[in-house]
């Protein structure tokens, strides 16, 4: 298998990656920039919105609206009035040294999200659950940074990356509650390996973007190593599936870290890719709230 560039959009630091199986379109953030992409697969035209706040996740609603993690925490974008109203009681509200990071929808149309502080270098991050009802339960706590998340196909257990433990937990789900428990390491990278994004497929098996490490690697459900796929930029940052038969895996990427001369060497440096394989992804709940 081999990622190929797409898009023609070139995020500083690209995160989020939302597939609407519905409108065939593609979606990601530029974290610290706060806007999102919405961009056509079939004919590559974008439009590019921006929330007026750090932008780590969003995601898509039953109701037709966007529904985002942001810097003060979770909020409602329109896109037609362009405007991001945030949830009441929102749980970060004006505290400047975090922010969202990452976010999933869990299948009873529940949004997960969890914050960071700006550097990572503390576990001050939590881990937040939006309920339907637009009430706010705090799930974890003691996190650096709170990252790549999903559901086994069976809903009986939530994967969460925390990066800078190098570490993917599992917890048992309880499915009726939205409530975690149990948590045990999935997965374990050695010191040096730094997991971001994620996403689970169809039969469990898990595609997590190397932040640094120029690759996703896709494991098995029970956390066995299958195979690595490269990518060819530095910052590898997370991945969804989509596209028409739901087996495209799309990969954003960042070129935050990187100097101006780096950035000329490899004008792929931020670019989303995609590449084709042979697992289909599960279809992604919209948030029912």
């Amino acid at each position: 298998m081999k990622a190929e560039p797409i898009f023609e959009i070139r995020p500083v630091h690209g995160e989020g990656p939302v597939w609407c199986p519905i409108e065939k379109k593609f979606y990601c953030v530029d974290l610290l920039k706060g806007t999102y992409y919405k961009i056509d697969f079939l004919t590559g035209c974008f439009s590019e919105f921006s929330v007026g706040q750090e932008l780590g996740v969003l995601a898509l609603c039953t109701s037709g609206r966007i529904i985002t993690g942001v810097r003060d925490g979770f909020g409602f974008y329109d896109e037609e009035k362009k405007q991001l109203r945030l949830v009441e009681n929102s749980p970060e509200i004006n505290v400047k040294k975090r922010r969202m990071n990452d976010g999933a929808v869990d299948p009873k149309g529940r949004f997960f999200a969890g914050t960071m502080e700006y550097d990572g270098k503390n576990a001050t991050g939590s881990l937040y659950r939006l309920n339907t009802d637009q009430t706010v339960t705090c799930l974890e706590r003691n996190i650096f940074i709170t990252n790549g998340m999903g559901w086994s196909p069976d809903c009986k257990t939530y994967y969460m990356i925390d990066t800078m433990r190098n570490v993917m937990y599992a917890y048992d789900y309880n499915i009726e509650t939205g409530n975690i428990s149990n948590r045990r390491r999935h997965i374990q990278w050695g010191k040096n390996e730094f997991p971001d994004g994620m996403t689970v497929d169809s039969e469990g098996g898990f595609w997590v973007a190397m932040w640094n490490g120029k690759k996703i690697s896709h494991f098995d459900r029970e956390g066995i190593w299958i195979e690595d796929i490269s990518i060819p930029v530095s910052f590898v940052t997370s991945c969804c599936f989509g596209g028409e038969e739901n087996n495209t895996l799309f990969i954003t990427t960042s070129r935050l870290n990187l100097t101006e001369e780096e950035q000329k060497k490899n004008p792929l440096e931020g670019r989303c890719f995609a590449v084709n394989t042979n697992t289909k992804g599960q279809i992604e709940p919209r948030y029912n709230g």
